[in-house]
């Protein structure tokens, strides 16, 4: 009897192993991506960047860390040699209180949300005067965050991406992120674009494109000859950034603590 359970149990596992085998193969590769530079701009190394926004000329952004967490705003056309000369002179600035670490960002309704990391806390401020207009909280970590046009996408570092009423920050759905059936784990800073999601996967120097409807990896841009650009100190200063330019359909990235930000034209391989 023992010897029939064993018999079963191991078909059973050679059953799965061959159907999750046949699942993979039946997922079409990720498409590879490459890119063009298409403009280089300064950046100011203060920021320790969580959340990239571009709106009508002005980049809007978050900077992290405890007692040093702020939201700033400024320019997208600064001359490239006064942001090297000195430091940035931003359009608006807010602190957070030392309390909270500020996380992913987006601006959905002419408003602009912003996340905290552990502190289970939406911040919704004016985008004119960054006027505290409310807060909502939730479970969980926050780290990215975007939108669609009705619901808020929030990744927490995980393979999970959660998407949030606007309203209440209440969870309406949640997917799983996969590459080739693997979980992708370390989900980061987001940006919806054209229907999809494109996150930064911490600390692997690469972008990967989602589909929102099922959490299907179905593109992948690696960065790392980017990033080996890049003249920084520590080992934090990851690439994270991502913010759509909708007029040339290009990608500027950059990362914690950088000196620069990269427009990118991307280049499907071949």
């Amino acid at each position: 009897m023992k010897k029939m359970i064993w018999m079963g149990l191991f078909c059973l596992s050679w059953s799965f192993i061959a159907n999750a085998e046949i699942s993979s193969a039946a997922t079409p590769l990720p498409v590879k991506y490459t890119y063009q530079v298409l403009a280089e701009r300064g950046h100011n190394t203060r920021l320790f960047t969580q959340g990239l926004v571009l709106d009508q000329g002005t980049f809007y952004e978050t900077s992290g860390l405890y007692g040093r967490s702020m939201l700033v705003s400024y320019p997208e056309t600064e001359p490239l040699g006064k942001w090297i000369r000195k430091a940035t002179r931003f359009n608006q600035q807010k602190a957070l209180a030392p309390r909270y670490f500020a996380e992913g960002l987006t601006l959905f309704d002419n408003k602009l949300y912003l996340l905290t990391w552990q502190e289970g806390t939406v911040f919704v401020y004016d985008r004119a005067d960054f006027t505290l207009l409310k807060q909502m909280t939730y479970s969980g970590e926050g780290w990215g965050l975007a939108h669609t046009d009705d619901a808020l996408i929030r990744s927490d570092g995980s393979h999970r991406l959660y998407f949030h009423a606007p309203e209440d920050f209440a969870i309406t759905k949640t997917i799983h992120v996969l590459e080739q059936g693997r979980p992708v784990q370390k989900l980061n800073e987001l940006e919806f674009i054209n229907g999809f999601i494109w996150a930064n996967v911490w600390h692997e120097d690469r972008l990967v494109q989602i589909d929102a409807d099922n959490g299907t990896v179905v593109g992948s841009l690696d960065l790392s000859a980017l990033v080996a650009r890049v003249d920084v100190a520590s080992s934090e200063s990851v690439l994270n950034g991502i913010a759509y330019d909708a007029t040339q359909d290009a990608l500027w990235i950059t990362g914690k603590n950088w000196p620069s930000m990269y427009k990118i034209k991307l280049i499907i391989s071949e």
